[in-house]
């Protein structure tokens, strides 16, 4: 297997969307998963991307970096079957999650000018975001 650092040239930057149950399944096991509709999601995906993980209910969860894109494990999630399956490592993950009030999606590229900025998410499992949303989710999750 390669080094990560060979692919950090083409690192790209997602959100992560999931719900409450199912974040706690990511943040415990450095795991995140993909159905049948979304698995042509993982095609976009690479060794060393960098994923914010947004919790619906308007939360920030933390940051992690895609260490495998086909994680054969037994682990389950809450809330529906996801049989693909990636590895995460950790990058900052806060002890709660952060809430993403609306003074911050104006600052986000992908909501800006966005009146119903949630439906953007809808039905998603990730976006890919630009590396200044990146940095500023950092920022305010104070990593």
């Amino acid at each position: 297997m390669q080094k990560l650092s060979n692919y950090m040239a083409n690192q790209r930057y997602w959100l992560f969307v999931t719900n409450n149950d199912n974040w706690k399944v990511v943040r415990d096991n450095d795991i995140y998963g993909f159905n049948d509709r979304t698995k042509k999601d993982l095609e976009k995906l690479n060794l060393g991307d960098l994923a914010v993980i947004y919790i619906k209910g308007k939360n920030i969860g933390g940051i992690f970096e895609i260490t495998s894109l086909n994680e054969q494990t037994n682990i389950k999630f809450k809330v529906e079957d996801y049989p693909y399956k990636i590895k995460l490592r950790k990058i900052c993950v806060p002890i709660m999650p952060v809430e993403f009030d609306k003074n911050m999606v104006g600052k986000i590229s992908i909501f800006k000018d966005k009146a119903h900025w949630g439906t953007i998410l809808m039905g998603r499992a990730t976006k890919e975001i630009t590396k200044q949303d990146y940095d500023y989710f950092r920022e305010i999750l104070e990593c």
